[in-house]
């Protein structure tokens, strides 16, 4: 599995509430599914087949943790507190050679660890996105261009995080040529007008939240 040219990465955050039925597509089309710390709970009440469990344990249940054990899912205990458990999942999957990485059930909760699940994207290698109820937010690095399918008339919105320069974003109402962004809400409610985004920045970081 992971030799291959494509390897397709479910990330399941430990959100509470949401229902894993919405991702049943998903979760059969990805090649390798990591749960962090808890999620694990609601990966075995929905029948999810877990490859990898990581995070510090500290709030997976025994039971859990037994079920995990017994189904030969690898385990990665890190307690290291500076960074969360989805930053550990990203950076696992990038270290086995992941090629798209998507990350579900990380709605809701607290309003800092939510920014910081978006700061996660950041540290990604590869191309990673966090599905939310409402939107998919996606990150964008210096030299790291994006194209994101999309349906015309669908909203969308980029931030940028500090500075960042020359940037250029093609597919919307509103393009952007060489541009320069402030950390403000310049970037809110664009509109696709072609079926591709496509945005590249030369410094900087952006993170791109598209509605569903």
């Amino acid at each position: 599995m992971l030799g291959d040219s494509m390897l397709r990465v479910l990330i399941i955050g430990n959100a509470p509430g949401e229902d894993l039925s919405q991702w049943s597509n998903l979760v059969l089309d990805s090649d390798l599914i990591i749960a962090c710390d808890g999620a694990m709970e609601k990966c075995q009440s929905n029948g999810i087949v877990v490859n990898v469990l990581i995070g510090d344990m500290d709030s997976i249940s025994e039971p859990s943790q037994r079920y995990a054990e017994s189904k030969r899912v690898k385990i990665i205990k890190q307690t290291d507190q500076n960074t969360n458990d989805l930053t550990k999942a990203i950076s696992y999957a990038d270290s086995v050679g992941a090629t798209k990485i998507s990350i579900i059930n990380v709605d809701g909760g607290r309003s800092d660890h939510q920014f910081a699940n978006y700061l996660s994207l950041l540290e990604a290698k590869s191309d990673a996105r966090l599905l939310l109820n409402d939107c998919t937010v996606r990150a964008l690095s210096n030299n790291k261009p994006i194209s994101h399918s999309i349906e015309i008339g669908t909203e969308f919105s980029v931030f940028s995080l500090g500075q960042s320069s020359g940037i250029n974003l093609a597919g919307g109402k509103w393009v952007l040529k060489n541009a320069v962004l402030e950390s403000n809400s310049t970037g809110l409610h664009n509109v696709a007008v072609e079926d591709v985004i496509s945005i590249d920045c030369k410094t900087g970081n952006l993170l791109m939240f598209v509605s569903h």
